[in-house]
């Protein structure tokens, strides 16, 4: 994988946005264009490699990507950090405080779309004889890719420009996403599954597979069928055949539920990944340096068993990083898990001299204290669950010197192991510019330049987010048909006796397999349809939030939705917007036309969107 993104950061700005421009911004990003570019396959694998880069273009700020901003949106956690961080609160509570939030998710969004349409539309150009299945693999990636990207763009902001055409029209109106978009993100999918074959690239480097198309096919087909369509318990519920009234290579004219159904067979039985041994063993934490000094994981270390690492046999699709060099600069940090460091412990000392991180709080780090996990995760899931303790870290239980710091807001001490920067003993804990991080030893250990990119605190976070595993499907397929096997075979994993299938079986298994992961919050929208108002399911989760424990600058208190937040509920925000984001002023304002592009339902409108300052509580 390193020398896909290697190729990904010389490439990044050398081939033409060849979509809706206008709209997006008005400068030039190259000075190739497609009147030159692609002249080659090769350029196309460099484009390829691109559009894979602008994962990480989005991971510069996780409070714009798909996987963090759902995850702080989520009953599954607080927006927290500093009492400064406006931004995470304002996510956290469904709202905004400054118009530019969301600008960069905006672009590079269309920045992927934009590269995917262009490698689709460019393949043919070449002859492919005797390398058909390079074609078609590569094919496949770009229509993933570009089904990926719309899926999070609808899921973000709803009604969006779209098109499917080599190049954008002028100008490119939004349509409908329940109408227009979903059917065509639908396609994208199958016509990727269809196109490439298992085992055609190498798991963890980086690329689509087919398994994963087949995955996130069944996940985009769930979301529409229960947030557009209202469909309710998907195993029993009457589905009519998405229909495909375009025509596009290996998509079919249509897709009925038993074809997603088999797709996800086929991943789970073909596609050659499998869960790993012990859920501990998925997160790093339970990595070879840390893990022998770490007592919940000792067993694991004494019997050799060791964290199954990126790109381990069930990860499907990931987003991954690397040691890119320098700190400074958008593409240094993109290349970071800056999601690790802004999960770490809030790392201002407490007035008295403590601080989180080093061997105070080992083996979990420091960092900004953002995403931490909300109290009512923790109380309303049974000890009697090994995952629980493998998800949440209890700070205080666990950390011998863990303090609330004098800055920190909504932390009840509950931290996402999952995503947590983590340590090691061997770590110079008296300088964070060498060898902080367990990576930082890692690669002290096991590479010839250990220490490149000037901020090991900060910058040594190389863990993959990972997008999709093998749980989530098998999960999918229990929902989707109504049957308990896979289900059972992911409890049993975990240690948990086998169960029936209902509804609420697998709506619980889901949160508790996948909490802080991302998920949730797309899961609850489904589950309750859209405009489903403060009495819908989303709504009643979120709103749960309301006078949870949190603590506040040193002082236990209560989360709130009161004074210095807006004064909505967390059922009103959710009601006022559908779990939707504010679409950016500034590309509205751009077009000036309400007919091409208009705001969502609940922003910007005197519904109490706005959060004025730092919540007080």
């Amino acid at each position: 994988m390193k020398k896909i993104y290697l190729m990904a950061i010389s490439a990044l700005f050398t081939f033409g946005l060849t979509s809706c421009e206008d709209f997006l911004d008005s400068s030039n990003y190259t000075e190739a264009n497609t009147s030159n570019y692609p002249a080659s396959p090769n350029d196309l694998n460099k484009e390829l490699a691109a559009l894979y880069g602008v994962m990480n273009q989005m991971s510069t700020s996780p409070l714009q990507t798909p996987w963090f901003v759902n995850y702080i949106m989520s009953d599954d956690a607080n927006g927290a950090g500093g009492t400064g961080d406006v931004e995470a609160h304002a996510v956290g509570h469904l709202m905004t405080n400054k118009e530019s939030l969301y600008d960069d998710a905006w672009k590079n969004t269309y920045v992927g779309i934009s590269r995917a349409s262009a490698i689709i539309y460019a393949v043919d150009a070449f002859d492919w004889t005797g390398q058909e299945s390079a074609r078609n693999q590569m094919l496949g990636e770009a229509y993933f890719m570009r089904g990926l990207f719309y899926l999070w763009g609808v899921q973000f902001w709803g009604d969006i420009p779209a098109y499917w055409a080599s190049a954008a029209p002028d100008p490119c109106p939004q349509v409908s996403a329940e109408d227009v978009i979903f059917p065509h993100i639908l396609a994208d999918f199958v016509s990727a599954a269809n196109l490439m074959t298992h085992g055609a690239t190498t798991r963890g480097d980086g690329h689509a597979t087919k398994g994963a198309a087949e995955g996130m096919l069944a996940r985009a087909y769930m979301f529409y069928e229960g947030f557009y369509k209202k469909a309710g318990e998907l195993a029993s519920a009457s589905l009519a055949d998405v229909t495909f009234d375009f025509e596009q290579e290996a998509a079919g004219s249509s897709l009925s539920k038993a074809q997603v159904v088999s797709y996800l067979e086929d991943a789970i039985n073909n596609g050659g990944y499998s869960l790993v041994e012990d859920f501990r063993l998925l997160w790093q934490y339970s990595n070879e340096l840390t893990a022998p000094d770490y007592a919940y994981v000792k067993d694991l270390a004494d019997g050799k068993k060791f964290w199954a690492g990126n790109g381990n046999s069930e990860e499907m699709f990931q987003v991954q990083y690397m040691n890119s060099g320098s700190w400074s600069g958008k593409i240094g940090m993109g290349f970071v898990n800056q999601v690790e460091l802004y999960c770490g412990l809030r790392c201002d000392d407490d007035g008295a001299g403590h601080a989180n991180g080093d061997l105070e709080t080992f083996p979990f780090g420091q960092g900004w204290g953002q995403g931490t996990i909300n109290a009512n995760l923790w109380d309303e899931w049974s000890d009697s669950d090994p995952r629980k303790k493998a998800t949440i870290l209890d700070a205080q239980a666990e950390c011998e010197k863990f303090v609330f710091t004098t800055s920190c807001s909504e932390d009840a001490g509950y931290y996402n192991k999952k995503w947590i920067s983590t340590t090691c003993k061997e770590s110079s804990w008296s300088d964070h510019n060498t060898a902080y991080t367990w990576w930082g030893v890692y690669r002290t250990k096991n590479t010839t330049s250990p220490n490149t990119n000037g901020n090991s605190f900060q910058g040594d976070h190389f863990t993959d987010i990972v997008l999709l595993r093998l749980a989530d499907v098998m999960l999918m397929h229990s929902e989707l048909t109504g049957t308990a096997d896979q289900m059972n075979k992911v409890r049993a994993r975990a240690g948990l006796p086998a169960t029936t299938y209902s509804w609420q079986n697998i709506k619980n298994e889901r949160r508790f397999e996948l909490a802080g992961e991302g998920l949730r919050f797309n899961d609850l929208r489904r589950y309750s349809g859209k405009d489903g108002g403060t009495g819908c399911e989303a709504a009643k989760a979120l709103q749960k939030q309301e006078g949870t424990r949190v603590n506040y600058t040193g002082t236990w208190t209560v989360m709130s939705h009161g004074r210095g937040v807006g004064g909505s509920s967390w059922a009103e925000r959710y009601a006022d917007t559908d779990g939707f984001l504010p679409k950016p002023p500034q590309q509205i304002g751009l077009i000036n036309n309400p007919e091409i592009l208009s705001q969502n339902k609940g922003w910007y409108d005197g519904t109490g969107w706005s959060m004025s300052g730092t919540p007080i509580y």
